[in-house]
């Protein structure tokens, strides 16, 4: 299960039955933790917020201590700087702080990333290889706390909340290439595509695709803003009644 030998580990195989079940079982037990916590408080509903959250961490922390003991930590692939594993870290200081400001940005970036990378996941491990269940327990806990947000905390986005998020990926654009000049590495994609196929194949070679990805970013959150306006006016409407 933590074999560091890639040569010795079955591939992962897109769209197959492995590929699949982290999905379902994502959107079951989604569905089924939100209904119970909305009959929490909303202290014990942000207290299990941590508890995940601080979960999903742990199984990034918890890599980069078995390659380092190992002797086989790679700055230029094992530093938490692609966007997935970044936001963990982001959305547990926003829920030990209680800030709401910042949501907006954390639901923009992870669905408009993470959910990418669910669909089309740049994965080589299969199961039941570590890397495996910690790519899935990433992904899919990520977007399990977008609804979470929205469904039992009931934090809202607003639209300029769309404006701030694109500043703050320009700004980690330009993080990532500072961070990849000095690893030699390729996080946020910043320096090359993934391997996997993804949104960023019909958007030119490097370098046009950072600046092709500008409207691609503002058009997907633009989309993804619509039904969270819609459940905001909701809100407000049953707020007035």
């Amino acid at each position: 299960m933590f074999e560091l030998n890639s040569q010795l580990i079955e591939k992962f195989q897109a769209f197959g039955a492995f590929h699949v079940m982290p999905i379902l079982v994502m959107g079951i037990s989604c569905y089924f933790f939100i209904r119970k916590a909305r009959n929490w408080t909303y202290s014990y509903q942000l207290l299990w917020a941590k508890i995940f959250t601080t979960c999903i961490v742990l199984t990034i922390v918890g890599w980069m201590g078995i390659k380092i003991v190992n002797h086989q930590f790679d700055p230029s692939i094992d530093l938490p700087f692609h966007l997935c594993n970044i936001l963990p870290f982001v959305t547990l200081f926003i829920l030990l702080t209680d800030n709401q400001r910042y949501f907006g940005i954390l639901y923009f970036f992870i669905l408009a990333g993470t959910l990418q990378a669910i669909i089309t996941p740049d994965l080589k491990e299969a199961y039941p290889h570590y890397i495996y269940f910690r790519y899935w327990i990433i992904h899919c806990g990520l977007v399990m706390l977008v609804f979470y947000f929205i469904h039992v905390l009931q934090w809202r986005v607003h639209y300029k909340d769309i404006r701030i998020a694109m500043l703050y990926a320009n700004g980690y654009l330009v993080f990532s290439i500072l961070i990849n000049i000095w690893s030699g590495g390729n996080y946020f994609f910043s320096m090359a595509k993934p391997e996997a196929s993804s949104l960023l194949d019909y958007l030119g070679p490097w370098p046009l695709y950072l600046l092709t990805g500008q409207l691609a970013m503002y058009v997907l959150f633009v989309l993804l803003y619509q039904p969270v306006k819609h459940i905001g006016l909701q809100k407000d409407i049953a707020g007035t009644n």
